[in-house]
């Protein structure tokens, strides 16, 4: 399972914390405002290079997280920045046999589109593509836009270029999609100038953590969300001073394993995220004790929002910040329902990964613990409010059982 990492999360984390973290139906396609459809028969591929730098991530994309059959129909869809592993995707679908169409959001065309015309002509689907929708088996998408900055400053107008996001969920589920969010999208030369990332670093962490064995990672998280699943006491700790305490209420946990099987699809959970790598937990909404100290920045629209901190008395949180606090606490002020209550526990899965990015809790040992809105995880809080901080070096008990020892993943 995966939820996203958009402007929203994704993930997750560069997303309006207001907004819901949800899973597999987290992110909706890109505004349609500047859509080139190109049919992948009519692609021009120049003869292809042996040692294509996205050729592992798409072999995983296309023959794990979708097992994509001969003859099958699948969309892809990108932006100006995702058009060459977007490319590379069209064509190890042609090598299976499939049937490809790509679609690319022009991203110029996007942002005048959402600077100059009014909201009501913007997050309109057209009927050929709701019908493509309808006749798809598999859809791949590469997120955007690129520029997060310029996101931040039409925040209002932007998410109207996406308010079709619930119906296109809709339906894609009764579709019977299965689907692949590629986060190399989220990887751009202008969100990397905004956070202060070294682009080419970022990018290539992202490519090995794409390229890693998936199966290796959904083994491992059976395993963690088996035990996450039962009644249990856990206990969060760490060299900067955390000391928390909650109960696990025999909920289910959830797994991202980059895979989509039959029995995703059954479930409603036809989304995963490439690169993948966590397992999510509601423990009680109530049962939180203890002081949270992050020692990763949490990114929020282009930001860095340091030194959070989580404290938890009589199952409610307050919380602190340093850098940029201003950016989140008048959302969190204004926000309503069950904001100050625990939402979740997530601890990373892929080994591949590494800090220092917009996906630092994917990092194999990574500790994640968020308040506000789980109604999508399972859980009972309602809120439109979710915000959420990571440590890199924890050490995480459940009952007697140490399943993150000092950052790393236990065996």
């Amino acid at each position: 399972m995966a939820r996203s990492f958009d402007e929203s999360v994704s993930p997750l984390t560069d997303r309006p914390p207001w907004r819901t973290r949800t899973m597999r139906r987290a992110k909706a396609p890109s505004p349609p405002d500047g859509r080139t459809y190109l049919s992948a028969a009519r692609l021009r591929r120049p003869r292809r290079d042996p040692t294509s730098e996205y050729e592992a991530l798409a072999k995983n994309v296309v023959r794990r997280s979708l097992h994509i059959e001969p003859k099958e129909n699948v969309i892809v869809e990108c932006w100006n920045h995702g058009l060459d592993a977007a490319k590379e995707i069209v064509y190890q679908l042609r090598a299976v046999g499939a049937r490809p169409m790509l679609l690319l959001e022009d991203e110029e065309t996007h942002w005048r589109s959402v600077e100059n015309l009014p909201s009501t002509k913007l997050g309109q689907v057209s009927a050929p593509e709701w019908a493509a929708l309808s006749k798809a088996d598999a859809y791949v998408f590469f997120p955007g836009p690129a520029d997060i900055a310029r996101y931040r400053k039409n925040m209002e107008k932007s998410q109207a270029a996406t308010s079709y996001n619930s119906d296109w969920y809709r339906r894609a589920e009764r579709a019977g999609l299965r689907g692949a969010r590629v986060l190399l999208g989220y990887v751009s030369r202008e969100r990397a100038r905004s956070y202060g990332f070294e682009f080419d670093a970022w990018r290539d962490m992202i490519l090995r953590a794409s390229s890693t064995d998936f199966n290796a990672i959904s083994r491992k998280g059976k395993k963690l969300a088996a035990l996450l699943s039962k009644d249990a006491e856990v206990e969060v700790s760490a060299p900067n001073g955390t000391r928390f305490a909650c109960e696990l209420k025999g909920r289910a946990a959830q797994s991202d394993d980059g895979i989509v099987d039959a029995q995703d699809v059954k479930d409603g959970e036809f989304m995963t995220n490439v690169p993948p790598g966590y397992v999510i937990v509601c423990p009680g909404e109530t049962s939180a004790e203890g002081v949270v100290r992050f020692d990763r920045p949490v990114p929020y629209l282009g930001l860095q929002i340091t030194d959070v901190a989580f404290q938890f008395k009589d199952g409610k949180a307050t919380w602190s910040a340093g850098t940029n606090e201003e950016s989140i606490r008048g959302q969190y002020d204004r926000a309503t329902g069950a904001k100050d209550r625990l939402g979740w526990l997530q601890i990373g899965l892929n080994p591949a990964a590494s800090y220092g990015f917009l996906q630092d809790d994917l990092v194999a040992g990574a500790v994640e613990i968020g308040i506000g809105d789980n109604s999508e995880y399972g859980g009972k809080n309602h809120s439109n409010f979710g915000f959420q901080g990571r440590l890199t070096n924890a050490t995480v008990r459940v009952g007697k059982k140490v399943v993150v020892d000092n950052g790393r993943l236990a065996a």
